[in-house]
């Protein structure tokens, strides 16, 4: 029996895989609480300092679906390997980053290689861990770091910018470096393939590539700049170019990039939906409700990352068994019950903000959200990897991932929009923001619970699972 066919080598495998993947998303997070330091030492102007956390989900999103597809053909585990090197190096150069333009690259380079390293991972568990209970409960533990790292990005972010802000550019290199010191050994090889390898589609890589880095820049931008800057229209206009000659592409391609039947699985496009839509709804009442907690309370860097430590332990706990009752019960059923809960914690925290005390607003609002995360992060994706053949895991991942980004930038814009229009219409802007967040939430929870459901017989085994 091999290392990594033991018990004690799969633990070991999905420890390092669990631990990229909180890399990956703990960075989405972390540099947002430490922009204030940033701006003091690098001197960055106010409408460039937001790339310095952009450029990181410009290059995560952007380039998912590439990363999933050149996992699945090149090697899952391979490119797991070269990807987080190249993590691990942009990492420590962040650290001696001495201008903004330099500071935006490092983050741009990271957030590519968290774009390879992502979808690989979830492959090379996938591929570890055999049907069945197993691997949901795997899965479970790999959501629960995803989301966590999320979740918790910005209490580590604030805690290292007490000693330096450089320190939140640099403290994911050691874990990054010994995770590529022991994955060889532990993870396992890729299979050979036959003598004649998958053709690449490069004209599709051609085109939703650069297609999908516009329209994340066009949203992102949107944010900071609105919707009718030319850099916002421009870029989505041009992105709904090249998105459109990417899809003709691929209905004539013998081996596509992205086969366009992948957008047919009811069970992938409903998590997709669910995913963007939850995940985006999270991201803009963070954004704001850590504009209120620095702004209108005073509240340093660190103290306002705090108040989403509850909900991240709620993650931490709670993520993986209900990854392993999704997998015996469906997934429908507990995504809208979670997104019920998140929109239930932001209809609170609309009606009691300013009437409460703050401390106690945080922590009744966390734990409806916490738990509510807690709930629909792991259900998301077991629905959306079922039903899905190995060659294709990479992929689907990719568009998962794709999902949690684009949606985050979306509804981000969005909420930005709401919140900067608020107070020409004599409304509280916190306010605003957060009642937006909360009535997309409950359309939200709407659609969660149209999902697809799955007989009792089809749910005893996991590829079939939702």
């Amino acid at each position: 029996m091999t290392l990594t066919q033991s018990r004690r080598g799969a633990g070991l495998a999905l420890l390092l895989l669990c631990a990229a993947n909180f890399l990956d998303a703990m960075d989405v997070s972390t540099i947002g609480v430490a922009l204030p330091a940033i701006q003091a030492e690098l001197g960055m102007q106010a409408t460039s300092l937001q790339w310095a956390v952009s450029a990181y989900v410009l290059g995560y999103g952007g380039f998912l679906l590439l990363g999933g597809r050149v996992a699945d053909v090149f090697g899952h585990r391979r490119v797991f390997l070269w990807s987080l090197a190249v993590f691990a190096a942009a990492s420590i150069a962040g650290g001696f980053v001495d201008s903004g333009p330099t500071l935006i690259a490092a983050r741009l380079i990271k957030g590519i290689a968290a774009a390879f390293t992502a979808p690989a991972a979830l492959a090379l568990l996938l591929s570890v861990f055999g049907e069945g209970s197993t691997r949901a409960k795997a899965l479970g533990v790999f959501s629960s770091t995803g989301a966590a790292g999320f979740v918790l990005g910005m209490v580590l972010g604030g805690a290292a910018t007490i000693f330096s802000w450089r320190a939140t550019l640099v403290m994911g290199a050691p874990v990054a470096i010994l995770t590529l010191a022991i994955a060889p050994f532990v993870l396992p090889a890729d299979e050979r393939r036959g003598a004649v390898r998958p053709r690449f589609d490069w004209a599709g890589a051609l085109t939703i590539t650069p297609g999908l880095l516009l329209f994340v820049f066009g949203i992102t931008n949107a944010a900071a700049d609105g919707w009718s800057a030319f850099p916002t229209w421009g870029a989505l206009t041009a992105a709904a170019v090249l998105i459109s000659l990417f899809l003709a592409v691929e209905a004539r391609h013998a081996d596509p990039m992205v086969p366009l039947a992948m957008f047919r699985r009811a069970k992938l496009s409903h998590a997709n939906a669910v995913a963007a839509l939850f995940q985006g709804v999270y991201v803009g009442f963070q954004f704001i409700a850590t504009l209120y907690y620095q702004n209108e309370l005073g509240w340093s860097a660190f103290s306002t990352g705090f108040c989403f430590a509850l909900g991240g332990v709620f993650v931490m706990f709670l993520a993986p068994r209900f990854a392993a009752i999704a997998q015996n019960r469906g997934t429908t059923g507990l995504m809208a019950l979670g997104v019920a809960l998140q929109a239930a914690s932001y209809i609170f925290w609309v009606a009691a903000v300013g009437d409460i005390n703050p401390i106690l607003l945080v922590v009744l609002s966390q734990v409806p959200l916490g738990l509510g995360y807690a709930l629909t992060y792991p259900s998301v994706q077991v629905a959306a990897l079922a039903d899905v053949e190995e060659d294709k895991s990479g992929l689907a991942s990719g568009m998962l991932f794709a999902a949690f980004q684009i949606g985050g930038g979306i509804v981000l814009a969005a909420a930005s929009a709401v919140f900067g229009a608020a107070p020409s219409f004599g409304w509280d802007p916190y306010v605003a923001g957060v009642a937006f967040t909360a009535l997309l939430s409950v359309a939200v929870v709407l659609l969660a619970a149209l999902g697809p459901r799955t007989s009792p017989l089809r749910a005893a085994a996991y590829q079939a699972a939702e």
